[in-house]
């Protein structure tokens, strides 16, 4: 009994240790919902409060990481303004301004024109906006992938064809969903 305390303390212990020194959470959900991101030095339940976090980027279903500001997380994700060619374009003709959204990722954002909060994913699966705390808030989108890796929202959690269903063109930007504003409960990055 003694050894399996022992053991189960060193384990836990091994556990924080890998999870500090790589940075990363292990997006387990608690309960059956919710996923698990790093956070300051902290492991936080997105679904429950993103505790100040800005920008939560989804590197791989066992690596997500939030940071408090959109700089922290455009860094992290190796966005550069001066290489956005989306963004540069559009300000050379006046168009309004394109958020940042570095190359090889699906950004969606809380407010319309790319403000607010901002949820950042690169895998190719269904993933459900609940367990990010984002279930119906998110209002525009910015998809800066390759060039024939389009994405999807959807009405509902699983991403089924019931409800709506919308593509999210590959290099694309919209600024505002219009009838589809804080209705998406699910992306496929």
């Amino acid at each position: 009994m003694r050894t399996a305390r022992w053991m189960t303390a060193a384990i836990a212990t091994a556990t924080l240790g890998v999870l500090v020194s790589t940075g990363a959470a292990q997006a387990q959900p608690s309960a059956g919902h919710g996923t698990l991101a790093y956070y300051q030095g902290k492991t936080i339940d997105l679904s429950k409060d993103w505790q100040g976090a800005h920008t939560c980027a989804v590197f791989t279903a066992d690596d997500i990481r939030c940071y408090s500001t959109a700089a922290a997380g455009e860094k992290a994700t190796g966005y550069k303004r001066a290489t956005d060619t989306v963004a540069l374009n559009a300000a050379e003709v006046g168009a309004a301004a394109v958020p940042a959204c570095a190359r090889g990722w699906l950004c969606l954002y809380q407010f319309k024109d790319g403000e607010g909060k901002r949820l950042i994913f690169q895998d190719e699966e269904w993933n459900n906006l609940d367990d990010y705390g984002f279930d119906n808030r998110t209002s525009s989108w910015r998809n800066n992938q390759g060039s024939s890796d389009s994405g999807r929202l959807a009405q509902y959690k699983d991403g089924s064809n019931s409800g709506w269903n919308i593509k999210l063109d590959a290099k694309g930007y919209v600024s505002d969903l219009g009838s589809k504003d804080n209705k998406a409960s699910s992306v496929h990055g």
